[in-house]
């Protein structure tokens, strides 16, 4: 009978920790190469069910733009600060976060997943989020150049993580900001993330009140 009690204990503790993690259905994918994927996903309770505010019109200068201010705090100090996308990231994302935000519904969200080798067994994993909700622009970064050995995920690691930018990997205190931090508003942590990893960082942007800035 025991063992009966217990096997129930553990199925019921399974799907609960199922059910904190973040559902992600793809539901269309704007780009894809062997080291970099942006997609749709849909969010069952997409910004608390308010719904986000897709689809959105920029342009790919105003995308590269907002997306420039966007920096990194590693750290439980945040004494160290980096840009969340390189000149070259921002270069090659904007233009498909665009036609994405174009193409996105009020029930889905803009996911980007990209992989860069690092020296000959290891490679780096960015991956993340973006969405437009209550006026502002929301940057999600899941992973942030977390590094992983190459044997690991030519085995289960990109097929699995590549399907699920939104899953953090190896969770570590920082956060985002904006720069200028005017802008910068505070960001529900939302449906985005589990209780078993943490929530990824996330900055909420005043964006129209960046982009009509002189």
């Amino acid at each position: 009978m025991k063992q009966y009690i217990m096997a129930g204990i553990l199925a019921g503790l399974t799907l609960s920790l199922g059910a904190c993690s973040t559902p992600q259905f793809q539901t269309l994918k704007i780009f894809d190469s062997p080291n970099r994927v942006i997609a749709l996903r849909a969010m069952p309770d997409a910004f608390g069910g308010k719904g986000y505010d897709h689809p959105v019109s920029l342009t790919t200068k105003e995308m590269s733009r907002l997306l420039s201010g966007v920096r990194v705090q590693r750290g439980l100090l945040s004494l160290s600060e980096h840009a969340a996308l390189s000149e070259t990231e921002i270069r090659l994302f904007a233009p498909h976060f665009v036609t994405a935000l174009e193409k996105a519904t009020n029930e889905e969200i803009v996911t980007f997943f990209e992989t860069a080798q690092w020296g000959e067994t290891h490679q780096l994993t960015t991956s993340g989020g973006l969405f437009v909700a209550g006026g502002n622009l929301h940057v999600v970064l899941s992973n942030f150049s977390v590094q992983t050995p190459i044997w690991q995920d030519n085995e289960n690691y990109k097929a699995s993580y590549r399907h699920r930018p939104l899953e953090r990997i190896d969770p570590q205190p920082g956060r985002l900001v904006f720069e200028p931090l005017q802008y910068m508003v505070e960001s529900p942590e939302g449906e985005i993330g589990s209780r078993l990893k943490g929530k990824p960082w996330q900055v909420a942007i005043r964006y129209q009140d960046v982009l009509n800035r002189k």
